[in-house]
């Protein structure tokens, strides 16, 4: 009964430091804030009004009463997704009718994007697909809000989102946007293609020149800041992106090993003894990336090429760079074969 009122009473006096005051209380944000005025040339006051609207949690202040020892746990290590699991959620019938829907609704836009940037049209649809669903799903967290409490509050890379919390408001500035009026993802991640504030800043295009860029209702503005993206990290055209190899030790062992990014020759791989399919010429540079499923029977090894490390600049996880090249094939594939049976029918 004791140990009971102890522990309640360590949690009420807890509970009464444990509150949110507004972010401008902050001696951090007042800081950001003279940074934003000098060297941006911001409102001060305008700044001080906006985020006063942002609320922040006072640190906990440790309590005076020693709480009871527990039983240390171990901390396990969590284990990301499996492969074919993370492949469910994206390269699914949903996914693939929705990006023929959009393929068929934008063609042009897509077809003049993809002519302009050399960007596949495919890969571009499919990066809109796995991000927001083509559009259904672009987040409701307060997008300014969210990068205050993560460049000031208890989180993880706290420098990056106070960089991306800059970018936000010269974005926001330079487009004339409300800043209060922006909702996103849960990572501060905006509109149709899912841009962090320095990628709207640095990628996104007017590409239906109209005089404003935006992401946040305009598909075609979206299509067109896509392919500018990948061909700001130099995709390659009408090159390869990823083959899936043979399961063996070696490419195993080889993946686990290898970073994304190709760096080795074929022909270096195979002077070292490295069985490369002959498809691929010597002068190609290949990296081996693992695919890893609860049973490791079922593990994937791919041999993947410059243009998949370019999809892993969009998000730096290999599944995701796999999902969008295999749901891009996919919505090619079917999309083709519905045009070829749709020419068949009219000429009938």
């Amino acid at each position: 009964m004791a140990k009971t009122i102890l522990i309640l009473l360590i949690m009420f006096t807890t509970n009464l430091w444990a509150k949110t005051l507004p972010s401008t209380d902050f001696k951090v944000v007042k800081e950001f804030i003279n940074e934003m005025s000098s060297r941006h040339n911001f409102n001060k006051k305008e700044l001080v009004t906006i985020f006063s609207q942002i609320n922040l949690q006072v640190p906990v202040k440790p309590s005076p009463l020693k709480e009871p020892e527990k039983e240390k746990k171990k901390v396990v290590k969590r284990k990301p997704m499996p492969w074919s699991k993370y492949r469910g959620l994206f390269v699914n019938e949903s996914r693939i009718k929705g990006g023929i829907t959009f393929w068929k609704k934008y063609h042009k836009t897509i077809n003049d994007a993809e002519t302009k940037y050399s960007i596949p049209s495919e890969i571009i649809i499919a990066i809109l697909g796995i991000e927001t669903n083509y559009g259904k799903t672009k987040g409701k967290h307060p997008t300014l809000e969210t990068l205050t409490k993560r460049a000031f509050g208890n989180y993880r890379r706290k420098g990056f989102y106070k960089n991306e919390l800059e970018s936000f408001l010269l974005m926001v500035r330079e487009n004339s946007i409300p800043p209060l009026s922006i909702k996103g993802s849960h990572a501060g991640a905006m509109g149709y293609p899912q841009f962090i504030s320095s990628s709207y800043r640095h990628y996104a295009v007017d590409f239906n020149l109209n005089g404003k860029i935006d992401l946040f209702s305009d598909p075609i503005d979206s299509i067109g800041s896509i392919a500018n993206y990948f061909y700001k990290h130099y995709w390659q055209k009408d090159a390869s992106i990823a083959i899936k190899v043979r399961p063996s030790k070696e490419y195993t062992l080889l993946a686990k090993k290898s970073i994304n990014k190709p760096t080795k020759t074929a022909k270096t791989w195979r002077e070292n003894d490295v069985n490369i399919d002959s498809r691929i010429s010597n002068e190609t540079k290949i990296a081996f990336v693992l695919l890893e499923n609860e049973d490791e029977t079922n593990n994937e090894t791919w041999a993947t090429f410059w243009n998949f490390y370019v999809l892993t600049r969009y998000n730096h996880d290999n599944r995701y760079a796999m999902a969008v090249f295999q749901l891009a094939n996919k919505i090619k594939q079917q999309f083709n074969l519905n045009h070829s049976n749709t020419n068949e029918t009219s000429t009938k």
